[in-house]
């Protein structure tokens, strides 16, 4: 019997190393095209340089942090870190930025100016489901009328039919989505509502990489290879 006990308690042992060890890392993110295109590319260089196979999926908003969370995915790229952990306690964030966005308003109508957050009280304003940092601070100015849509194509469509006045998103995921959809008549506001560092976030079961990847973003800026990933995708020239 003490000897079957010890081979369970190796087995086990065993399982639990396996289960804390991977190979591969599933990422999601909230992002679309091109700002999705970045991120990928620069997490899959970062994983090749530790050679560790990655995944990577688009996903909605909420749903991207949630599986993160609950630690159905290993992490989600990329967040803005004093947003998310008060809500989300298991995950955390690796301590280098690994691109900076811009969060803009768009609007249809040339009247409307918006040159800062005060300037939506008096309109109706959209946003997206798990955009945190336009959603909160949506809520927080409290503009005439208020909408969270799930989708960024309905969000840009309900602005083009004028059953919205301004709608808030990334500026350069929102920019792809009027081209796709070839919506002639939405315009971006200048100057962007803000403009904030994203960290690649996760699951706290993976805290011994944080560090690792943190390196692994340093040198790549050093080295000059995510400026190269973004004006690759971007199809412009970026100094390094």
């Amino acid at each position: 019997m003490h000897k079957l006990k010890c081979l369970l308690f190796f087995w086990l042992s065993f399982q639990s190393y396996g289960a804390m060890c991977t190979d591969t890392l599933m990422i999601n993110s909230a992002f679309t095209p091109p700002v999705s295109t970045i991120l990928e590319q620069i997490i899959s260089e970062a994983c090749k340089r530790l050679n560790v196979k990655l995944e990577f999926h688009e996903l909605t908003g909420e749903r991207a942090l949630v599986l993160a969370n609950q630690g159905e995915a290993d992490g989600e790229c990329c967040r803005i870190p004093e947003i998310v952990l008060r809500e989300y306690q298991n995950l955390m964030q690796v301590p280098e930025g690994v691109f900076v966005v811009n969060f803009s308003a768009f609007t249809r109508r040339p009247d409307i100016k918006i040159h800062g957050w005060n300037d939506l009280k008096p309109h109706s304003v959209g946003t997206v489901t798990g955009w945190k940092i336009l959603v909160q601070n949506m809520q927080t100015i409290s503009p005439a009328q208020s909408i969270v849509l799930d989708t960024p194509d309905s969000l840009f469509r309900m602005l083009d039919m004028g059953r919205i006045d301004v709608g808030l998103y990334g500026e350069l995921s929102g920019l792809d989505v009027i081209q796709r959809l070839n919506l002639k008549y939405i315009n971006i506001q200048q100057p962007p509502l803000a403009s904030h560092t994203l960290y690649l976030m996760l699951n706290k079961r993976h805290q011994a990489l944080a560090p690792k990847f943190a390196a692994v973003f340093k040198s790549m800026k050093k080295d000059g290879t995510s400026n190269r990933i973004i004006n690759k995708v971007m199809g412009k020239t970026r100094p390094d």
